[in-house]
């Protein structure tokens, strides 16, 4: 289960808002693996539906020309693909339960799929002075 409250900010903007405390310091596990490419040919995995499989190579073509990793990711890639094939039969279906909406709503936040998910950085759209701190001094 995904955490309540809105989704955590990156570092960089944590930096702009301030927020640069060494114990709120995120550490990468493993730093190399974002600089890996991935390979030219990523095959749907194994056992998919042809529906998924379908969703599967269009999603990997989306993230590729995005510059989103996705080697490492393969089964939650798979799990999100199947979550929409099931969800796109349920549609046709008249049968879509909520908890299938709020899991693929989920998904597709994890994969930067949603507005939301895409959050422009901090910094331009805040006020760089206090507009309140010239209360009670005068007007000189």
């Amino acid at each position: 289960m995904a955490r309540r409250g809105p989704k955590g900010n990156s570092p960089d903007q944590q930096y702009a808002k301030g927020e640069n405390r060494p114990s709120r310091r995120v550490v990468a596990l493993y730093p190399d693996h974002a600089s890996r490419p991935d390979p030219d040919d990523l095959p749907a995995p194994t056992g998919m539906t042809a529906a998924a499989k379908k969703l599967w190579a269009e999603k990997v073509a989306r993230y590729r020309q995005r510059g989103q990793k996705v080697q490492g990711f393969e089964d939650a890639l798979r799990q999100y693909c199947e979550l929409e094939a099931a969800l796109n039969k349920a549609f046709k279906n008249g049968t879509v339960t909520m908890a299938m909406v709020n899991a693929h709503r989920l998904w597709s936040a994890e994969f930067f799929d949603t507005p939301a998910a895409q959050k422009v950085p901090a910094g331009g759209s805040k006020p760089t002075s206090n507009r309140f701190a010239q209360n009670g001094r005068r007007n000189d």
